[in-house]
């Protein structure tokens, strides 16, 4: 019985290290930040009572991302797999370029006494068997792998799931099939597409003819990474993703195996289970942003092709939505609503009709006409980004069924309810008796 209190000791003793460490870089980023934004300000502050503040209010935050952390870095490591981040690739590609040049120059100087070794050696090479050769191919082999550089994958239109939140045994998503609303640049007319990672699609708007390309290159989602992939367009931009129709392939982390899963909402969590282990898998996204990368440059400044101007994608985060999220059934109504029947967003219920020829269900999510702010369904309240009001709210001058204005001095004309029984005859019994 003693092995077991030894093994529990030992692993509370790391536990504790690992997370005094983590709470140890938090506290240092914390510092060089106040530090920084002192010196850009001019002023010289004492920091250490802030430090205690700020330490006491995140403490018990601090200790549960490591707790988590910790998990993830034990399950990956049970899994096989080994998260890098990129400092140490930086650090460790470092050392290796340096260690080539000290080797190089340490090649030039002994270069004289090598050359005579060397014919010494092929005589030898020649009498030795065939295995060298094959040993040194096989290195050389490995150090052409490791030499291998990969190309930049950011071009093009970013997807990115905003909130994106992945349970504790779901290691990966890659997307199979996605189904974006592009808007032609030309007419702006919008459209659904779908698109797969494997062949790019051609499509023609239905109101000016316009050619548009569209190509989607995807990526890997995980713990670290809420890039969904990346899209390649011609005269068009993205719009808004169909998440609902969206098809992912979801990979489990306790068997490593991969299965697929669809009908995924925006603000609600996805739970699934494994189909070969039976793991508990979960999948939450809040909202989606498109984002378009410039081509990179060459030193001189120019960049490598002549590209031409595109535009940026029509529904960014912090910009106001076209028009303001108004429409021509609604003048008031700043807001687009999400519909959990087919995942898209319109202006207003009747919008969805004229587009869909399915059942309305009511919205649960909505966009801001003023900042694009996605968020859960609320009506007369402001938005939780720029605290604009998206509705007039009780800002109204018609009746409303009696919810509405029941001032007839500031009653609408145009609402019948404000010369209701103004012009009634009235009987002189009934005259006498109110006097």
């Amino acid at each position: 019985c003693f092995v077991p209190l030894v093994l529990t000791a030992v692993t509370i003793i790391s536990t504790y290290f690992w997370l005094h460490r983590h709470v140890q870089q938090a506290s240092l980023e914390w510092l060089q930040a106040k530090h920084a934004t002192n010196q850009l300000l001019g002023k010289v502050e004492l920091l250490f009572r802030p430090f205690l503040r700020w330490l006491d209010r995140s403490l018990e935050r601090l200790f549960t991302e490591g707790a988590r952390q910790l998990k993830k870095d034990i399950d990956l490591e049970k899994a096989g797999l080994q998260f890098i981040t990129y400092q140490e690739l930086q650090a460790t590609a470092t050392e290796r370029s340096e260690s080539a040049s000290d080797a190089a120059d340490a090649d030039e100087d002994d270069g004289n006494v090598a050359e005579s070794e060397n014919t010494e050696g092929e005589k030898s090479v020649q009498q030795e068997s065939p295995d060298g050769d094959d040993r040194q191919q096989q290195e050389e082999a490995s150090d052409l792998v490791e030499n291998i550089k990969i190309s930049d994958p950011r071009r093009g239109t970013e997807v990115k799931l905003l909130g994106l939140r992945l349970g504790e045994n779901t290691a990966t998503v890659a997307a199979l099939q996605i189904t974006v609303c592009l808007q032609c640049n030309r007419c702006k007319v919008t459209a659904d597409l779908t698109l797969n990672g494997r062949t790019p699609c051609a499509a023609q708007c239905d109101k000016c003819n316009a050619s548009i390309n569209a190509a989607f290159r995807p990526c890997m989602l995980h713990h670290y990474s809420d890039i969904l992939g990346y899209l390649d367009l011609h005269n068009a931009t993205p719009a808004d993703l169909v998440l609902q129709e969206c098809e992912l392939n979801v990979g489990c982390l306790s068997c490593s195996q991969e299965g697929p899963v669809q009908n995924l909402l925006y603000g609600q969590t996805k739970e699934l289970n494994c189909e070969h282990c039976h793991s508990k898998l979960s999948i939450l996204a809040e909202s989606t942003r498109f984002q378009y990368i410039p081509p990179r440059t060459n030193k001189t400044g120019s960049s490598d092709v002549h590209f031409k101007t595109i535009r940026d994608p029509a529904v960014q985060k912090g910009k106001p939505l076209p028009e303001k999220g108004t429409c021509k059934h609604f003048k008031q109504s700043h807001r687009w609503l999400r519909f959990p029947c087919c995942g898209r967003t319109y202006p207003c219920d009747v919008c969805h009709d004229e587009h869909q020829d399915h059942p309305m269900e009511l919205a649960t999510r909505m966009l801001c006409g003023y900042c694009a702010k996605e968020q859960p369904y609320g009506n007369g309240k402001p938005c939780v980004s720029c605290g604009s009001m998206m509705t007039r709210g009780t800002r109204t001058s018609h009746w409303e069924g009696g919810l509405g204005c029941r001032n007839k001095v500031k009653m609408s004309k145009n609402d019948r309810q404000k010369y209701a029984n103004s012009n009634k005859t009235v009987s002189r019994k009934a005259a006498g008796e109110k006097k």
